[in-house]
This record gives structure tokens, C-alpha cells and sequence, in this order.
């Protein structure tokens, strides 16, 4: 009966033990600063509300940064001053096929660019014909998609008079009425129409490229992408904070109007206009097969327009987190 005690004690000392192993790895884990910098899209929201709401304290403690610096924020992750960013797939695929370690964790942004005209209505591309269309940066995805559309369409990019400004400041142009024309992103398309009383709702951009890829719309703007480094010591909190991620885009998309108040609050929008934006953005999470097929679609025609602005060739299957 002793003999049967003492092993009863002994097997009772051991699960302690291993609990308290247990437990000591999920402190540990808790203890962890996990900082993400986002710039102020629709993309931030997940993360935001993981933040707002406590929904990984148990497992890390995560740092949102907002901020619409691109360049900083590649710098950072480079340096691992930053364990994950939100920015273009194009942008991702290119630091990492330069040698910069990085990994996509997921697309999430795949409709958000639209044509804007001032005081007219383009119907078709070429309607811009001897006008001036405002894009942000030359060499970028929207310089992309405006001479891909164009050459596809029939008409020539050097019919159109393109010029280079970067955002916000092309909006502003456009709505002091400078430029005949402009691509922008939500929420800045709906900012200037409600600003502008000339501006005109006149392309969907992610129609258009449906008009050439059998229908399908998404196109992958923004992903989300974590470091090589921390991916490698830390990949259930990456899995973690991709699942969370995953179930912030599922409830913003039953709860639009949860959406549209987040968004009014961190990003400092009218709700009505952001309402209007948010009706024109597709935030979705697609499977790894569906994603990834959609990505070389949209890389395979970039490289044959500019190669570098995926660094030259698609990424390889390391690429993928």
C-alpha cells in the first residue's frame, strides 16, 4: 500500500513538473514583444482589433505600428528592428529575391485601386486619350496596371500624358482639378469624391483585369510578411497570429459596420466616407493553392513589363511562409 502511495506521489510530482514546464514556456512566450508596422489601409484592421481586443496576450504582447513609410519599414525588418510588416505582394517578393529574408505570410488585400476623372466620365481606356492620369509612382503596381490596361485596351501609354506624384499629394492634385485623371486606392477614392464635386467614379480597376483573366477580379495588392529570422524561431506565433488574422477578416466581413468604425477611429476618416470606401474593398484570406496561383498570374504579367519590380523573377517556393 506504501509502495502503490509512493508511485501515486511520484507520477503526481511529474505531471507538476511537466505542467509547470508547460506553462513556464507559455510565460515565456507571453513575454515576447511581437512589433508589426502597418501603414493606415484596410489590411491594418486584423491586426489592430488582435491589439484592441487582447486576442494574443496569453501567447505574446503585440506592438501595432502604424505608419505609411514603406522604405522604414523594409529597413527595420531588414535590421530585425520590426518582426512583421504590411505592404505590397510586388514590394515583399522584391526585397526577397534580393536576398532580404523575408516570408509572405498571407495576401489579404485584392480589390482597392479605381480611376478617378476630373469633370468628365472615361468610359473606356481610351477616353484618356491626350489627357493627363496622375499616377504615384513610376516603375510601381499602379504605374503597372494603368500600362498593362492601356497596351491591352489597344491604346498606346504614350497617347496618355503620364505623370509621377506620390500620395497624397497626387490626390490633392487631382482634386484642385491639376490632372485630368488619377488611379488611387481606398480610401483616398472615396475621400476625393467627397471632396471634389468635378471627380468621377470611372474605371474599377479590378473589373478590368477580370475582363482579361476569365473573370476573376483579385488582383494581390497587400500581404502581410514576417521576417526570416523570426519565422524560424518563432513559427507558432506566426501560425498564431496568421489564424487570428484569418478570423479578424471573416468578422469584419459579416460585420461591416464594425469595419467602417475601426477604420473611422484609427485612421481618422468620416464614417460615411469610410462606408463608401469599405463597400469597394475586398479583404479576403484565400487558401495557399487559390493564393498562390492568383500571385503568379499577376507576377508572370508584371515581369514581362517590369521584371524588377519583383526582383527580377517570381520568388520560389521558400517565398511562402
Amino acid at each position: 500500500m506504501i509502495f502503490k502511495n509512493h508511485k501515486k506521489i511520484i507520477l503526481l510530482f511529474s505531471l507538476l513538473l511537466i505542467s509547470s514546464l508547460f506553462l513556464g514556456g507559455i510565460v515565456n512566450a507571453a513575454t515576447k514583444e511581437v512589433v508589426i508596422q502597418t501603414p493606415p489601409i484596410p489590411a491594418a484592421l486584423p491586426l489592430l482589433r488582435m491589439q484592441a481586443e487582447g486576442e494574443l496576450d496569453n501567447f505574446m504582447n503585440l506592438n501595432i505600428k502604424i505608419s505609411p513609410d514603406h522604405q522604414r519599414a523594409i529597413s527595420l525588418i531588414s535590421k530585425n528592428d520590426i518582426d512583421f510588416m504590411v505592404t505590397g505582394v510586388n514590394v515583399g517578393a522584391k526585397i526577397y529575391n534580393k536576398g532580404l529574408g523575408v516570408n509572405m505570410v498571407n495576401v489579404n488585400t485584392w480589390a482597392i485601386d479605381y480611376l478617378l476623372t476630373n469633370n468628365f466620365k472615361a468610359n473606356e481606356w481610351s477616353d484618356l486619350k491626350g489627357k493627363t492620369l496622375s499616377l504615384p509612382l513610376k516603375g510601381g503596381p499602379l504605374d503597372f496596371l494603368a500600362r498593362y490596361l492601356l497596351e491591352q485596351n489597344g491604346i498606346d501609354p504614350e497617347e496618355v500624358n503620364l505623370v509621377y506624384r506620390p500620395l497624397p499629394n497626387g490626390a490633392k492634385y487631382f482634386m484642385s482639378g491639376q490632372v485630368d485623371s488619377i488611379i488611387l486606392p481606398e480610401p483616398l477614392v472615396s475621400v476625393s469624391l467627397a471632396k471634389s464635386k468635378k471627380a468621377n467614379l470611372s474605371l474599377d480597376i479590378q473589373k478590368e483585369w477580370g475582363k482579361l483573366h476569365d473573370g476573376d477580379e483579385r488582383i494581390p495588392f497587400v500581404g502581410l510578411f514576417v521576417s526570416e529570422k523570426f519565422a524560424n524561431e518563432y513559427t507558432g506565433l506566426v501560425d498564431i497570429i496568421a489564424g487570428k488574422y484569418k478570423q479578424n477578416v471573416k468578422y469584419y466581413n459579416n460585420n461591416p459596420e464594425e469595419a467602417v468604425k475601426d477604420a473611422a477611429k484609427y485612421f481618422d476618416i468620416p464614417a460615411p466616407i469610410m462606408k463608401n470606401a469599405w463597400s469597394r474593398v475586398n479583404l479576403n484570406i484565400y487558401s495557399d493553392n487559390e493564393t498562390k496561383e492568383l500571385v503568379d498570374t499577376y507576377f508572370n504579367e508584371i515581369l514581362e513589363m517590369y521584371p524588377e519590380m519583383i526582383g527580377g523573377n517570381l520568388p520560389d517556393e521558400e517565398f511562402y511562409h
